[in-house]
């Protein structure tokens, strides 16, 4: 019975390795059990042994690859370019403000050196998202050996990065809600150059929570490497994985912690790496990580 249940559960995951949230992928396994149930009630009837019911009610459903495509989801391929295009457009403005400040000797030496101190660590992300865009552009001719399903419970990281969202967003509202009261009053040259490049680099924040957030990266699993959001890893630049439990509301959230090697670009961006896994996805992580030679570890 043990063996016939591994099967089910294999085809169900088959056809469920291009859903990318536990949600849909637990809903379309749900519909298909039903379908199989049935169909090996109905052999069982009619004398066949468990065994040769599940093997006749597999072969009656289709084949798994077929049906995945079914039900693959669309992954938009245009917020990559559209993320770097904002980021470096809003980049610009800043730099236009810190050389009309610099004309104007409006800045202090420490104004100039905190935002372009910010304009050159942001760099690092746009060049990321730009080389993503164009690896993934490669990526997609090739067939993908499974999405990373993820889920709407939220995991320590992603509540700390939501906290962060928010407090940036609450910023905004105070230095612009006064202004907003008052702008009748406030001559047009009078509005200080301070506030304008604090709002954007605050907005630029944003955006960068937006694109480490686990619920906004849809990681999909390649023979080279996994593609995330912002970034494609390829395998020989992870130096091991660790699972990470966490519990909330009452369930197990399951995520994947990675260490990247010294010599890796990755090491210098990130150091280390979380993504969110469904936990019907553990075996099947755990098992593609060894076959690409990815040590799991304890402990970091």
């Amino acid at each position: 019975m043990a063996t016939e249940k591994n099967a089910i559960e294999k085809f169900l995951q088959s056809v469920c390795r291009f859903v990318s949230t536990e949600e849909r992928a637990r809903d379309i396994k749900d519909e298909l059990r039903d379908h199989i149930d049935s169909y090996i009630y109905e052999y069982t009837n009619d004398g066949l042994s468990i065994e040769d019911a599940t093997s006749k009610a597999l072969k009656q459903m289709g084949d798994p690859c077929t049906l995945s495509s079914k039900f693959k989801d669309k992954i938009s391929k245009k917020n990559r370019i559209f993320i770097a295009s904002l980021i470096s457009f809003l980049m610009i403005i800043l730099l236009s403000i810190d050389i009309y400040a610099y004309m104007t000797n409006f800045y202090t030496f420490v104004d100039y050196l905190i935002q372009i101190t910010f304009i050159i660590c942001s760099i690092p992300l746009i060049i990321l998202l730009i080389r993503t865009c164009k690896k993934s552009k490669d990526l997609y001719k090739k067939d993908p050996l499974f999405y990373i399903q993820t889920y709407k419970e939220s995991n320590s990281y992603e509540n700390v990065l939501k906290f962060l969202k928010w407090l940036f967003i609450f910023s905004i509202l105070i230095i612009i809600v006064p202004d907003l009261t008052e702008f009748k009053y406030i001559h047009k040259n009078e509005i200080s150059l301070r506030t304008l490049s604090t709002l954007t680099i605050l907005i630029i924040e944003i955006i960068i929570l937006y694109c480490s957030s686990p619920k906004k990266t849809n990681n999909i699993v390649y023979t080279d490497g996994i593609l995330t959001f912002e970034s494609f890893i390829p395998w020989d630049s992870i130096a091991g994985y660790r699972w990470v439990k966490k519990h909330s509301k009452s369930k197990i959230i399951y995520s994947i912690e990675l260490r990247f090697k010294k010599n890796s670009s990755f090491n210098y961006l990130f150091r280390r790496r979380f993504i969110k896994v469904s936990s019907y996805q553990v075996n099947l992580i755990d098992e593609i990580f060894k076959v690409n030679n990815v040590e799991q570890r304890k402990s970091f």
